[in-house]
């Protein structure tokens, strides 16, 4: 699993400029901020991935959203976490210096969590502020500049169109989602911001005349003639990208790798192990069945039984993540 989860990190990122070679073309839109919550988080099982994750944040930070970052960290350890990696880009980077949070200020080792196996000789300043133990990481130099044309990267190429904020997620929303038209929430929930903000964006949005609205009883609906767009993206509607739930999805595939780890550490029976995992399901089912994972039924798994429905899952969603594998298959 830690392998599965660590090739989709590297072949999401290096189709967005991280320095490594994918030969993936993925047809759906990844939203970039979600991506790199997922990529910090999961700093422990690959420890040169996170550090050209770094420096990719340092060499596409114009493009990246911080407010939306911080907004999709919903706990204080995930927080500090993408306070970290915004804190150590603008270290690196004169222009992004708005992001830090105060100077790196360095604790004493001890104290600090441990976010590596990795011994540490020097730790990083810009982690060590927020209470994490890593080895100093210096910019590679490697990555470089996201390719906007390329339908992954879609987002990129609409926050250069309209500024990195929520009418520009509003427009990836719109663009790729497969619904007639969405609501205001619909468009909170994918663009990561509050309801409010989607409201305003949205109708500053129909203001322009670039999205239509409509109503429905008391509610507004919005909507794009996705043939408009395609001229202006100088594409086709066949070669738009999809949408996919990654706000959903991602954290419950953190979830799963957090699982594992914390699995690994005990000694649980098989029963016990399974009655867990079935357990975990039952908190990340509604993320899977949203993103359109096809997970097996699992009604007549009792106890350890359930482990085998359990692995089932986990290749669907890995294969989803991976639809090469599928088509392997």
């Amino acid at each position: 699993m830690t392998q599965q989860l660590s090739t989709f990190l590297w072949d999401q990122w290096t189709q967005l400029g991280l320095a490594g070679v994918s030969t993936r073309r993925d047809d759906w839109a990844i939203d970039p901020e979600a991506l790199l919550l997922l990529g910090v988080r999961c700093a422990d099982i690959d420890p040169r991935l996170f550090g050209e994750t770094l420096d990719w944040l340092r060499c596409n930070g114009r493009l990246v959203s911080a407010k939306r970052l911080r907004n999709l960290a919903r706990d204080d350890w995930s927080r500090r976490l993408a306070d970290a990696a915004l804190t150590w880009a603008a270290t690196h980077e004169a222009s992004l210096q708005l992001w830090a949070r105060g100077e790196p200020d360095p604790r004493p080792t001890k104290g600090l969590e441990t976010l590596t196996d990795l011994a540490v000789r020097e730790p990083d300043p810009a982690l060590a502020s927020f209470g994490f133990l890593w080895p100093r990481v210096e910019p590679s130099g490697k990555s470089a500049r996201v390719d906007v044309v390329r339908p992954v990267a879609l987002a990129f190429r609409l926050r250069l169109v309209f500024g990195v904020g929520a009418r520009a997620e509003a427009v990836r929303c719109l663009l790729t989602c497969d619904r007639a038209d969405s609501s205001v929430a619909d468009v909170a929930h994918a663009a990561a911001f509050g309801k409010r903000n989607a409201a305003d964006a949205l109708a500053a949005l129909a203001a322009a005349g670039v999205i239509e609205q409509s109503r429905a009883g008391r509610e507004h609906r919005y909507r794009v003639d996705v043939d408009d767009w395609v001229g202006l993206l100088h594409t086709s509607a066949g070669e738009l990208p999809r949408a996919v739930d990654w706000v959903d999805l991602l954290p419950a595939v953190w979830q799963i790798h957090r699982w594992f780890a914390e699995d690994e550490k005990t000694e649980r029976s098989p029963y016990v192990r399974a009655s867990e995992a079935r357990v975990l399901m039952s908190q990340i089912r509604p993320a899977l069945v949203a993103a359109g994972i096809a997970l097996p039924a699992d009604r007549d798994a009792n106890g350890q039984a359930y482990w085998s429905v359990f692995e089932a899952v986990l290749d669907a969603v890995f294969g989803f993540l991976d639809p090469t594998t599928r088509r392997a298959a």
